[in-house]
């Protein structure tokens, strides 16, 4: 009879266990996602930073080459020039931010779903331990009654 008791335990200690566990785990993965989306939006930041100090350096060396050919810096060509690496280095630094952004905004609709996930474990755990526990007990109950002569002979 005490081997059944044991089993009835296992089997709740087992089913509480698991709820934990796959809770840990979905809690984790969300904290880890929310954590990826802000190292994504802030490599985005800085991916368009370094690429506004690059169009700088662009920028002072065309026209320091227009200077060195004898070119006025302040109008025609130079100033074409100096306005397309204006426009294709501001371009490229808007859409590293905004890939950066949008990276984040899906890894933190991932975490989200993670932290969905661990609330929902959570409960089905609590559920599952209690299934375990109350079908563990009715199936004691039953077995004690046929021990003393009440059940099925």
């Amino acid at each position: 009879m005490s081997m059944a008791y044991v089993a009835v335990a296992a089997t709740v200690v087992s089913a509480a266990i698991t709820g934990y566990s796959s809770y840990q785990n979905n809690k984790a993965a969300g904290e880890q996602a929310e954590a990826d989306a802000d190292a994504v939006k802030a490599r985005g930041r800085l991916e368009a930073e370094r690429i506004r100090k690059e169009k700088g350096k662009a920028q002072s060396a065309a026209r320091a080459a227009a200077a060195g050919n004898g070119l006025d810096v302040n109008e025609g060509t130079s100033i074409v020039i100096n306005d397309s690496i204006e426009q294709a280095g501001n371009y490229d630094a808007a859409m590293a931010e905004v890939t950066g952004y949008n990276s984040s905004q899906r890894l933190k609709a991932e975490a989200s779903v993670h932290k969905n996930n661990a609330g929902t474990a959570a409960a089905t755990g609590a559920l599952n331990t209690v299934s375990a526990g109350a079908s563990g007990y009715s199936s004691l109950s039953q077995n004690n009654k046929g021990s003393t002569g009440g059940g099925w002979k």
